[in-house]
C-alpha cells in the first residue's frame, strides 16, 4: 500500500457478490451497477453543567448497525425473491415461480470481490445479512435497463476470540 498523496490511491471500483442463503448453496447475483455499505450509530453525549455553561465532556456510540444497498439489473427469479421476500418454485416446464411475501425473514453469508484495474481491490465478507423488502420492481423498464434493488442488514457477529463485528473488508494494494 502506498501513503498518501499518491495517485496509486485513486479507485475506481468494480466486482461481483457471491450471496449464500441459510441452508443453500453460493449464487452469483450477476452484474451489480451500485453497492453502497452505510454505517450508522446513535451519539450519546454527556454534558457538563458547571462553570457557566454545558460543555460536552464525554461522547458514547451506541446502537451500533450497517447496511448494504445492492442495484441489479440481472433480473433473476433468485433476486427477485430477495426484493418480494419469496421462495421460488422450480417448475416442470423450466419456469420459476416467486411466492410473493412467502417468506418472513431471508438470512444468509454475502461476500464480495473486487476485481477493479484502478485502485485497491477491496474484498467484504459479510457473514450474516438479512434481507428485506426497500425497493420497487417495475416490469415495464424506460430506455434503460431494468433494475432491482436490495437492501440488507449485516448482523453483529461474536467469535470464538470474543470480538463482535459485522464482517470484515480487506484491501489489496493495486498489482
Amino acid at each position: 500500500m502506498t501513503d498518501s498523496p499518491s495517485t496509486t490511491n485513486y479507485f475506481q471500483g468494480t466486482g461481483y457478490a457471491l450471496w449464500t442463503p441459510t441452508g443453500g448453496a453460493q449464487r452469483d447475483l450477476g452484474n451489480i451497477v451500485e453497492c453502497e455499505q452505510t454505517p450508522s450509530q446513535d451519539k450519546l453525549e454527556h454534558k457538563k453543567t458547571r462553570g457557566g455553561a454545558k460543555r460536552t465532556d464525554f461522547t458514547q456510540y451506541n446502537n451500533q448497525a450497517m447496511q448494504i444497498r445492492i442495484v441489479l439489473d440481472e433480473i433473476t427469479a433468485e433476486n427477485l425473491g430477495l426484493l418480494l421476500m419469496s421462495d421460488v418454485v422450480e417448475n416442470t416446464d423450466g419456469s420459476k415461480t416467486i411466492r410473493l411475501m412467502s417468506k418472513s425473514v431471508i438470512t444468509g453469508a454475502l461476500e464480495f470481490i473486487g476485481d477493479n484495474d484502478v485502485g485497491q481491490k477491496v474484498h467484504g465478507v459479510y457473514p450474516s445479512v438479512s434481507f428485506g423488502p426497500t425497493g420497487s420492481f417495475s416490469p415495464i423498464s424506460g430506455d434503460d435497463f431494468g433494475q432491482i434493488e436490495i437492501t440488507g442488514d449485516l448482523l453483529a457477529v461474536t467469535y470464538t476470540d470474543g470480538i463482535t463485528d459485522f464482517g470484515q473488508m480487506t484491501l489489496t494494494p493495486q498489482a
